[in-house]
């Protein structure tokens, strides 16, 4: 306990005071006899009665209420509330105005609020409630009189005590506590609490803090935070805190709140507390105990009133009390109080940083440790400082002399201790990197040093208590390398060790550890995918690492290695392809098939080289594959590989056929030849391979049907093929086909009679055999003369509809020409109104009207639009 506040004696002995009410210095008294008096207490001694009106009223007042920014008293006497007017002593309370719709009043709560409008004028806006019977009527001050708000609330039972702020009324019974929220049409009702459980009791409401709600129950005082009130009909609301309860010595039958004090009435002192900490009494008055009225005037007064005498609280100077709260190591109040003084704002603030360091150095000696971080971060320590608090966690011994708490005062925290202090210092190392993080991104200051300083602390704290947390921590890429990898190492965090190389691109480092990790038996790094997954996220910049450290993966298992190559990664597939190659060509050359696959046919890619590169390791292989099967061993994947190329051959255009011809022998592999001689448009060869190698009429024709749009001769080529075929091989090492060592009579007769048309006689006549018989070619060369004699007839027809057709325009045209139209100076243009002049350019319509060559191009500018 300690001196707060100090006590004056105003009046002993004189009139019966029945109600009482205060602002600033004054203090005005309503009396049994009707009377209203106003003194004025300057100072401590200084005492004088400035106002007094004995005939006021012929009944007892009963309530008042003071607006000092509006200078109004408002006035309960003979059940009806009266106003007057404060503001100049000579007048003696000067009557205003009554409000006959009050009659019946036996209660009244209000709520004033000053707002400033847009042009900066300040108004003070007064509603007040009124409880007549079981009703509570709201009103409203306006032009110096009283007007009703049209609102009223039905009540449960008469009210004992009320309290109006902003859109909620909470009004006391004498057996419970309900609260109504007006802001709804009707107003809701919400039950709060019994006013006692035990013992009767009058309701007590007090606003603290401008948004808590001070209610007393039994012994204690219960706050309600009306910021997070919901209003729920009937219903208690879950959400609402009232949690905090102050307990006084007996029930309260007062109460005022004088920041940071709450000051009540009981029944054998009046007891002033502290809404923080364990040990709430602040200081006892006992030798008030017979008072009946207490009332706030201003910041640190508040007077107190019995049926006849009146005193004067007042706030003890704040040094004082801060001296006396510091050596009884009562730092909140301390704050509290430092707060509302009246110090230089600058001094105020190092004044309560300095208390909350001593509170903070308290709390941590005693082993509060998630309440000291919070201290130490209000008082915004720097980290460094709260983390030499922990000798291990500072890698270095350092110069202690200007520590926050010193060396010799720190606890020694061991087991269950050491871990509540780590998870308090780790939220509160989370939240100064927050800040800091921010800095450094709005480059007020450059941070890195101390993020560095607060990741690594982190890493050691989680390492203690939450090793889960390690690894998003160190994916912040702020932890010291060399103290980490140490500290990574002690716990055996090999998972987490990557990460951290990860972050600090010590990208070959992390390579070599998963290297050596990848064999051993039980490690959590054993296998080669978390290798495979590093390598894929290294990107183009890091080519040669990425080759030096997918050998040894590629060699053990080559084709989940090839993913490192071709998996559907953003950084995957932007690996420069042609080094890719270049690597895999001189290191492992069986993977470059599947690597060309895949980029070509997954990845679409059109680069003529890389299929080029594909069709000639396609044809390596199979003529390998062929070789083997030779010697008699057997080659299942011939057959399929065989396929894949043709197909390719057939289907791709982005090969370069010429290029790609060296790559095939001239012995094997002629089915594929023919398929890039026929991309080279070289038909005589092609069928060449088709006819006198393979002796396969159907695939020549077939051949021949597919390049006939782009080459009107290719049957005259197959037809000539087969009658006059070569005695020499096209190639060497190869054997013609008997068939078609002579020429072919029925082969050509057939070709003859299907492909009429497309056979030109005067080309081929010359090289038909002797022995066919003119029957045999009579089909072939009527359906000639037919289609000659209709092409003959078709053209005839044509030519004399183009005459027709020339003639009629040449008719229509003459007939243009005969037209004529005058232009004189009378002639107006109808799309500007004005008249033509000997150099203007016109345009005539079809409808015979003639307008200005400007005009038409606007017209048409706009029709276009």
């Amino acid at each position: 306990m300690h001196t707060a506040y100090s006590v004056q004696s105003i009046l002993k002995q004189g009139v019966q005071i029945e109600a009482i009410t205060a602002f600033g210095n004054h203090v005005i008294l309503g009396t049994r006899s009707g009377q209203l008096i106003m003194y004025s207490v300057e100072n401590q001694t200084d005492v004088d009665m400035r106002m007094f009106n004995k005939n006021f009223s012929k009944k007892p007042i009963t309530q008042m209420e003071v607006v000092a920014a509006e200078n109004l008293l408002f006035v309960l006497t003979d059940n009806m509330i009266h106003v007057c007017d404060v503001s100049r002593i000579e007048n003696n309370f000067e009557f205003m105005h009554s409000s006959v719709e009050t009659k019946g009043c036996t209660l009244f709560t209000m709520d004033v609020d000053t707002r400033k409008s847009i042009t900066g004028e300040v108004a003070t806006f007064i509603r007040i409630g009124c409880a007549i019977k079981r009703r509570l009527i709201l009103f409203f001050w306006k032009k110096d009189k009283l007007a009703s708000l049209e609102l009223a609330i039905e009540l449960l039972d008469v009210p004992k005590a009320m309290c109006w702020v902003n859109q909620l009324i909470c009004v006391g019974y004498k057996d419970e506590y309900v609260l109504y929220d007006i802001s709804y049409n009707p107003p809701k009702m919400h039950k709060l609490i019994r006013t006692s459980s035990t013992i009767s009791q009058e309701p007590n409401i007090c606003l603290i803090r401008n948004s808590m709600l001070g209610i007393s129950k039994d012994n204690y005082l219960m706050l309600i935070d009306l910021g997070q009130y919901k209003a729920i009909d009937n219903n208690v609301d879950t959400g609402m805190n009232r949690t905090t309860l102050t307990q006084w010595s007996s029930p309260l039958l007062a109460l005022v709140w004088d920041e940071p004090f709450a000051v009540g009435r009981t029944k054998n002192t009046i007891e002033v507390r502290s809404l923080v900490g364990k040990d709430t009494l602040v200081q006892s008055i006992p030798e008030l105990k017979n008072t009946r009225f207490l009332v706030r005037s201003d910041k640190g007064i508040i007077f107190a009133a019995a049926s006849s005498e009146l005193w004067c609280i007042r706030l003890v100077d704040i040094g004082m009390q801060r001296q006396e709260l510091l050596q009884q190591k009562k730092f909140q109040l301390a704050i509290e109080l430092t707060e509302i003084s009246e110090e230089d704002g600058v001094d105020k603030a190092q004044t309560i940083r300095q208390i909350r360091m001593l509170y903070a150095k308290e709390l941590f000696t005693n082993k509060e440790f998630a309440a000291a971080m919070k201290e130490f971060e209000k008082a915004a320590i720097d980290p460094y400082d709260v983390i030499r608090l922990f000798p291990s966690l500072v890698p270095e011994p350092k110069n202690t002399s200007d520590a926050v708490v010193p060396p010799s005062s720190v606890p020694k925290l061991e087991d269950h201790d050491l871990e509540n202090a780590y998870l308090a210092l780790i939220e509160f190392l989370v939240q100064a990197r927050q800040r800091e993080v921010v800095k450094l991104l709005d480059t007020k200051s450059s941070s890195k040093s101390l993020l560095e300083i607060i990741d690594t602390t982190l890493l050691k704290c989680y390492l203690q208590t939450n090793d889960a947390l390690v690894a998003p921590l160190l994916r912040l890429n702020q932890c010291h390398l060399e103290e980490s990898e140490k500290m990574l190492k002690k716990h055996n965090k090999l998972s987490e060790l990557i990460i951290l190389y990860d972050g600090k691109k010590k990208h070959k480092k992390a390579l070599t550890l998963l290297k050596e990790q990848a064999n051993i038996q039980g490690s959590v790094l054993q296998g080669h995918k978390r290798t495979i997954t590093y390598l894929q996220s290294l990107g183009s910049d890091n080519l040669p690492l990425i080759f030096e450290f997918a050998d040894w993966v590629l060699t053990e298992n080559p084709m989940e290695g090839l993913t490192i190559f071709t998996d559907e990664l953003i950084a995957v597939e932007a690996l420069p392809r042609a080094k890719v190659l270049d690597f895999l060509l001189s290191k492992h050359k069986a993977l470059v098939i599947p690597y060309l696959e895949h980029i070509i046919f997954e990845w679409n890619d059109t680069n003529t080289l890389r299929h080029n590169a594909l069709l000639k390791q396609y044809s390596e292989q199979v003529q390998r594959l062929l070789a083997l099967q030779a010697k008699g061993e057997e080659t299942p994947e011939l057959q399929p590989l065989r396929a894949k190329m043709y197909k390719m051959l057939e289907e791709s255009q982005h090969y370069s056929p010429d290029r790609v011809l060296d790559d095939f022998p001239t012995t094997v592999l002629l089915e594929e030849r023919a398929l890039i001689l026929g991309r080279l448009k070289k038909h005589d060869e092609v069928l060449a391979i088709y006819i006198q190698v393979f002796g396969d009429v159907d695939k020549a024709k077939a051949y021949a049907e597919a390049k006939y749009e782009d080459d009107k001769e290719v049957f005259n080529i197959l037809l000539l093929t087969i009658l006059k075929p070569t005695q020499k091989p096209p190639y060497e090492g190869i054997t013609l086909h008997p068939d078609f060592l002579r020429p072919n009579k029925e082969v050509a007769v057939d070709l003859l009679n299907t492909y009429t048309i497309k056979i030109d006689p005067t080309k081929i006549i010359e090289y038909l055999p002797d022995d066919i018989y003119m029957h045999e070619l009579k089909n072939y060369f009527e359906t000639v003369a037919r289609t000659q004699m209709n092409e003959s007839h078709q053209r005839k027809i044509m030519r004399g509809l183009l005459q027709a057709e020339a003639a009629r325009l040449r008719a229509s045209l003459a007939k243009e020409k005969n037209k004529s139209f005058e232009i004189n100076e009378s002639t107006l243009c109808p799309e500007c109104r004005k008249r033509f002049t000997n150099q203007t350019a016109f345009v005539r319509y079809p409808n015979g009207q003639v307008v200005h060559l400007s005009c038409y191009d606007r017209v048409v500018s706009a029709t276009q639009q």
